[in-house]
């Protein structure tokens, strides 16, 4: 019986992924699994239905690899099939129902400061949460960076000294966030 060979950081290849390559699948569920099922499992909040829809964004991914275009990374991809197997999910169970589920999310917290609440509203509370999750996304150095500048409005220099980096790589790890952010918002918006 033959060894699997290991994967490695430059795995998958995008071209062996459209080849059926089970080495490169296989690196691909070993590299994004986790990731996927902690993203899904704030989506769904059940264990158990988060692991399937994981299972079943693979099975997708494997299904409809042919026709990924390469306009984002595969693990991108990846996360946008895991959001619609997820949303699908939330519309189809009686309990959760995705508009519902946000709706009442939203009149809970705000409820107290207002009897009605627009659609407009809701619509910004939804937004606000895809921002939230998108940000959860993004790597802790890169994340650290965005929170500091972007929420916290401190400067590159104040950035800098409070996480030990050079001005320069302050700016760097902003730019390459906020790419990344841009990126995970325009699939769960569809820009």
């Amino acid at each position: 019986m033959e060894m699997p060979q290991p994967c490695t950081s430059s795995d998958p290849k995008v071209d062996a992924l459209k080849a059926g390559s089970e080495h490169a699948f296989r690196c691909l569920f070993e590299q994004e699994r986790e990731r996927l099922r902690r993203f899904v499992l704030k989506l769904v909040n059940d264990a158990d239905e988060a692991e399937n829809i994981v299972q079943e964004t693979f099975t997708e991914a494997y299904r409809q690899i042919e026709d990924f275009r390469g306009d984002s990374s595969v693990s991108t991809w990846l996360f946008s099939i895991a959001k619609h197997l997820a949303y699908g999910h939330l519309r189809k169970t009686d309990r959760h129902n995705y508009l519902e589920h946000e709706t009442i999310e939203f009149l809970q917290v705000d409820q107290k400061e207002t009897a009605t609440v627009t659609e407009e509203e809701v619509e910004l509370s939804e937004r606000k949460q895809i921002v939230h999750d998108a940000l959860q996304e993004l790597p802790e150095h890169y994340r650290r960076v965005v929170e500091l500048r972007d929420l916290k409005e401190k400067s590159t220099a104040e950035t800098a000294e409070q996480l030990d980096l050079t001005e320069v790589n302050v700016r760097v790890r902003l730019h390459r966030a906020r790419k990344q952010l841009r990126e995970h918002l325009c699939e769960r918006m569809e820009c």
